[in-house]
């Protein structure tokens, strides 16, 4: 998996290429941990270019929110494709993230 990390002032893009995946997920997870996030920051991971996802990828990502909405920080996911999208509402996960349509994200933060 590929991790491109675009921090900005008031949030932070994390751009993900690949399998998210027990392979993947450690990487990611330390990638996500050395970033400086402070209250009111807003961290957005875009999974445009994820392919695939599984119950670690999942996991992992629960565990970025919960670090992020411990630091008092906003989570945002976008660029969900229709498979991923649907293992996250067979998982109970739309309720769980906050998911922007990519309409949504590029009018939130353009680019």
């Amino acid at each position: 998996m590929e991790v491109r990390v675009n921090a900005q002032p008031d949030f932070t893009i994390i751009s993900a290429k690949g399998s998210l995946d027990m392979y993947s997920s450690l990487d990611l997870k330390n990638r996500t941990d050395s970033l400086t996030i402070k209250a009111g920051h807003h961290v957005v991971f875009d999974l445009n270019e994820v392919s695939y996802i599984d119950s670690s990828g999942i996991g992992t990502l629960i565990k970025i929110v919960n670090t992020i909405q411990e630091k008092q920080a906003e989570f945002f996911i976008t660029g969900l494709k229709p498979m991923i999208e649907k293992i996250f509402k067979i998982a109970g996960l739309m309720n769980y993230f906050t998911v922007l349509t990519d309409e949504e994200f590029k009018a939130k933060y353009p680019s």
